[in-house]
């Protein structure tokens, strides 16, 4: 999917909605920042905005918005230079370059793009180091300066949950993620979120590995199970604090609670029926191949479910009583353990019911 964004010098809203007519689009608006997203049928999306200064009252807080602006003031307040480019379509087809975007494109090098960068938007170092591992550039050495000026000066500490979450979740949705995670604790980001997030090349390992599992389990795997294969031994007290510092509510904020027991139960094989497939790739990706292996047949097999019923038994000839459940509890068993197949599941379970089954 394409990512086309649109900037309108004046109002960007009223231009989209002029667009969203023409396209036959849906459109959803955000006025406090003078924005909207339109949806089309094919399920492209076009990104409209309003060119705008910003302004930032203290580190970590949203920005102060200003309407009005040229493209060239809009493009100073982006993130990097490599974001910073424009082509004009009216009323000529100027590329529109202020801070040599197409340079350190053809570099490879993310660059910030004025000292307090990092300052006003703590969470563009995330994004510094998402880009770089997505793309395989380098960080340029004065943007890594930034970085570890802005860190050390604590300025992670006033960025909410919700936004550090979602900056965590965007760098293990995307692929490589161990090698983003060596970044990450290389500039002490990690850390400074929670210190219980401090990475070493085992915790990379396990990211990596568990990427490589993800296919291996029944069912699809989302970027918890990363975190999870992160914090693998964690304690009560480090999951309470990660999940109060990503404002981890809900589903994931349960599973994350609940981790040190499930990966002590994980790390002996004890496969619950109510284990999800993010908890059972991330211990998965945490032990020794040996028993990785009976941790993963033991998961396959409680997924095995038989295709006849007790019913079945009955219209054979099998009175209805306690013989048919035993009967089915039999069979389940032997698919489980792989004995029989699917197809040989009602011979099994009457040769059961009538005490012939070996």
């Amino acid at each position: 999917m394409r990512d086309l964004d649109l900037v309108i010098e004046g109002d960007g809203i009223a231009f989209a909605r002029d667009l969203a007519t023409g396209l036959a689009a849906s459109i959803r608006e955000h006025r406090r920042f003078g924005t909207a997203v339109l949806a089309l049928s094919d399920g492209e999306t076009i990104d409209v905005a309003s060119a705008r200064r910003e302004s930032y009252a203290h580190s970590g807080a949203l920005p102060t918005i200003v309407a009005g602006a040229s493209i060239e003031e809009d493009l100073a307040r982006r993130d990097f230079t490599v974001n910073a480019m424009a082509l004009e379509l009216t009323p000529g087809r100027r590329r529109i370059d202020p801070f040599g975007a197409v340079v350190d494109l053809e570099r490879g090098m993310i660059r910030e793009l004025h000292s307090r960068s990092f300052l006003d938007d703590p969470t563009r170092a995330f994004r510094a180091v998402r880009y770089a591992n997505r793309l395989g550039f380098r960080i340029h050495p004065a943007t890594r300066r930034a970085i570890a000026a802005a860190v050390a000066h604590r300025v992670l500490a006033d960025v909410s949950g919700d936004r550090l979450r979602r900056e965590i979740r965007l760098i293990l949705e995307e692929p490589q993620r161990g090698r983003a995670l060596v970044k990450l604790a290389a500039f002490g980001l990690s850390q400074a979120v929670s210190p219980a997030l401090a990475a070493d090349p085992r915790a990379a390992r396990r990211i990596a590995r568990a990427e490589d599992l993800s296919g291996s389990v029944e069912g699809e795997t989302t970027w918890l199970c990363y975190l999870l294969a992160w914090m693998w031994q964690a304690g009560e007290r480090e999951v309470e604090h990660v999940c109060d510092r990503l404002a981890l509510v809900g589903a994931q904020g349960r599973s994350l609670r609940r981790w040190p027991e499930v990966a002590r139960r994980l790390a002996a094989a004890d496969v619950a029926k109510d284990v999800s497939n993010d908890e059972l790739a991330a211990a998965a990706a945490a032990v020794p191949a040996r028993p990785r292996r009976a941790m993963l047949e033991r998961a396959a097999a409680r997924r095995i479910h038989l295709t006849i019923r007790g019913s079945d038994l009955i219209a054979a000839g099998i009175p209805a009583g306690p013989a048919v459940g035993a009967a089915l509890a039999r069979t389940l068993a032997a698919r489980q353990a792989g004995l029989i197949r699917d197809k040989d599941e009602l011979a099994f379970a009457l040769a059961a019911a009538k005490g012939q089954a070996q």
